[in-house]
């Protein structure tokens, strides 16, 4: 399967849902769009100005040498650091409770979906570097925790325990594509779980985010309220869905239909086959990365796609796990999908990441892997 899963594959899936996501979004924003901006296209006009962007960025890093970007992980990694440190300073915004946004004259952006990027370039270089030292628990573990900490623990002061969590979530899993020891990482596991339910229910708001997930009914008007929105356009959408435009839930009833939550707007109007088609793409997109890893030439390659594929498909996974109720509620995107410029930019870009691992090598080779 990974080897009959490739670039033109990859490419499909990836134009596809870019497309459900910028008709999705103006359907669950237009009527949100008109009362606040006086236009229906203001969300899907951003979102479009974040896929230029995104698509800038994924031309460039598609061609840059992977020798080059393995030369420029750290600096990758301490910039968007830097930026991420910086939405708790004076240039930071808050909404709804959360410092995550920076403004900068006229752009305002979000420095975590960056840092998501930086860590996987800092990680892949430090790990690729040390690939005959995985064996070593400083190396393949203390290092690269501490890489994944600092963001983790930036995140918690704005607070977003979520994305801290994907974070270290996403280290995890590079850390044993790279080849640490299984033991290494259950004994860190064992540690950092207990810690990570501790730091999760000192807040009492991720208490009743928790409550909600188990119980959504026992609250229906407060920890629960979005879950049940969420599950009810679901359940109202059937089969077939109530067609595009038709859903109810985007009306004020589910709060960030068109960010968090659209997968749940998708499932109320275009229905079951619908959301099975946005699984299908990922599914795609996740099983092309891990074969344009595995036919990856260097560590380093290797690396960056399993890191690239993380942004792409496994927070796609977990966005969709929250939309059905399956996991707790978190500020997490459906990527290609949910609008978002920052968002949409990056997971662009990372794109571009994985067609540069996949580029032909081998001189007179034509086509792509």
């Amino acid at each position: 399967m990974l080897n009959r899963l490739g670039t033109h594959q990859l490419i499909v899936a990836a134009a596809l849902l870019l497309g459900i996501g910028l008709v999705m979004i103006y359907s669950a924003s237009a009527s949100r769009s008109e009362l606040i901006f006086g236009s229906s296209w203001v969300y899907v006009g951003r979102q479009l100005a974040g896929l230029a962007v995104g698509v800038i960025g994924a031309l460039v890093l598609a061609r840059v040498p992977l020798d080059w970007l393995q030369r420029v992980g750290y600096l990758a990694y301490t910039g968007t650091l830097v930026a991420l440190i910086a939405t708790l300073g004076p240039l930071g915004v808050a909404e709804n409770g959360a410092r995550r946004w920076l403004v900068l004259g006229e752009i305002t952006f979000q420095p975590l979906e960056l840092a998501k990027l930086g860590l996987v370039l800092g990680l892949a270089q430090w790990l690729a570097g040390r690939c005959q030292r995985m064996r070593d628990f400083r190396v393949s573990i203390l290092v690269p925790g501490l890489l994944a900490a600092l963001p983790a623990l930036v995140l918690l002061q704005q607070p977003d325990f979520g994305s801290a969590a994907l974070i270290l979530l996403f280290a995890a899993v590079m850390i044993y594509a790279a080849g640490a020891r299984l033991d290494h990482l259950a004994v860190t596991g064992l540690v950092a779980i207990p810690v990570a339910f501790w730091v999760a229910l000192l807040a009492d708001y991720r208490m009743d985010r928790f409550k909600g997930f188990f119980d959504p009914w026992a609250d229906p008007l407060g920890g629960g309220y979005q879950l049940i929105q969420s599950e009810l356009g679901f359940g109202a959408g059937g089969l077939t869905g109530a067609g595009f435009g038709a859903g109810q839930q985007k009306l004020g009833y589910l709060p960030e239909a068109h960010t968090d939550f659209i997968l749940s707007v998708i499932g109320e109007e275009a229905g079951l086959f619908g959301v099975a088609c946005v699984l299908v793409c990922l599914a795609i997109i996740g099983l092309a990365s891990l074969g344009i890893a595995a036919r990856a030439k260097t560590p380093f390659a290797r690396l960056i796609a399993v890191g690239a594929s993380l942004l792409l498909w496994l927070q796609g996974m977990l966005n969709a796990g929250i939309a059905m109720g399956l996991l707790p509620t978190t500020g997490t995107t459906l990527p290609l999908v949910s609008y978002g410029g920052t968002s949409l930019a990056v997971s662009v870009a990372a794109f571009g990441l994985l067609l540069n691992v996949a580029r032909p090598t081998r001189r007179g080779r034509k086509g792509w892997r």
